[in-house]
């Protein structure tokens, strides 16, 4: 464990260089489907030979490597990002292909597969790299890492402030911390640069969130779109059940296409209906358990119910994943809040 703290430092800008990778993966899976819907699948071929996008999923990852080895600037990192992100886009949309014998691009599972495949990244990343504090050698060496902008002559002040914020949490005998702080106090820094696309996006979408969830009527639609939805999948799943105990109906009577996939959606709808109900009955003893509750409701939603819904409704299930982030982001705002007005430290 010594080895591998000692050789694999954290990056503390790793949150927002995880999120372009992400992001960029997600779209350059999305960008490809959509531009092959578009053209009517074609088929780059030249006799016996076919040239698969995941060739080029493949050559950006490569360059990405190339660039993430040769090149130490931030500019680097984002660009690394980027590139790799839309290079492992290209090559997850062919998960058909490796895991069929028939090489098939449509198997239905692969759009489930391929969410299931970014759930988990996600989790990696949460659990692994952004949760854990960061040492005092880790905090160090980024502050480091930030002080290489002052031979570029692109340290901004945002900067300063990150990379002294960082040594104030190291030891103050320790003569790396000193030179470091020397070094930034006699800097004279830059005037921030103009945000890139991604980034004012970012911004703007923010400010619409923080202006919506100050609105009661927001925060009560989302809610309560998202208790019908749960009442619903509960209502059908009680509906099933009954039918099969107390009429002892066949239920592929009933839905001739009922699979072993809508069950376990079905299953895991009622889980999440469950909890927002338990999350009702809390709500007059406990907001916060019952925001909390409601939260793990939607949670059960994203990394569960998605998984059957992308699987049975392909692409059309993103309008869904959308609605639950939605609910999950006001839910988070109002854990926040009812924390805060209970004297309870946000984490």
């Amino acid at each position: 464990m010594k080895l591998f703290n000692r050789h694999l430092m954290r990056n503390h800008a790793a949150a927002s260089l995880l999120e372009i990778f992400l992001v960029t993966a997600a779209f350059s899976v999305l960008g490809i489907r959509f531009f092959l819907a578009l053209t009517g699948y074609p088929s780059l071929c030249t006799g016996n030979l076919h040239i698969a996008h995941v060739l080029l999923g493949g050559v950006l990852m490569m360059m990405a490597l190339v660039i993430s080895l040769g090149f130490i600037n931030k500019s680097a990192y984002y660009l690394v990002a980027v590139m790799g992100g839309f290079g492992f886009g290209a090559f997850i949309d062919e998960l058909g292909k490796f895991i069929t014998g028939d090489n098939n691009y449509f198997y239905q599972p692969t759009v489930s597969l391929i969410y299931v495949v970014f759930i988990l990244i996600y989790l990696i990343i949460e659990n692994f790299v952004n949760k854990p504090r960061l040492t005092e050698q880790e905090k160090l060496i980024n502050a480091l890492e930030l002080a290489k902008e002052v031979v570029l002559e692109d340290l901004d002040h945002l900067e300063r402030r990150r990379a002294l914020d960082l040594l104030k949490e190291c030891s103050h005998s320790n003569p790396v911390t000193k030179a470091l702080r020397e070094l930034l106090y006699a800097t004279d820094s830059v005037h921030v640069p103009k945000p890139d696309f991604y980034t004012a996006t970012k911004y703007r979408i923010r400010r619409l969130y923080r202006k919506l969830v100050q609105k009661s009527w927001f925060v009560k639609a989302m809610i309560a779109f998202f208790i019908l939805q749960s009442l619903f999948a509960l209502g059908l799943g009680f509906f099933l059940l009954y039918a099969k105990l107390r009429w002892q109906v066949d239920l592929h009577t009933i839905f001739p296409t009922l699979t072993f996939f809508d069950l376990a959606g079905l299953a895991s709808a009622t889980l999440a209906a469950a909890l927002v109900i338990a999350a009702g009955m809390k709500m007059h003893s406990s907001r916060l358990k019952a925001y909390q509750l409601f939260k793990q409701a939607v949670l059960v939603q994203i990394f569960l119910v998605q998984v059957f819904l992308f699987y049975k409704a392909q692409f059309l299930a993103i309008l869904g994943l959308a609605g639950n982030i939605c609910v999950l982001l006001v839910l988070q705002y109002m854990i926040r809040q009812e924390k805060a007005a209970n004297g309870i430290c946000a984490n």
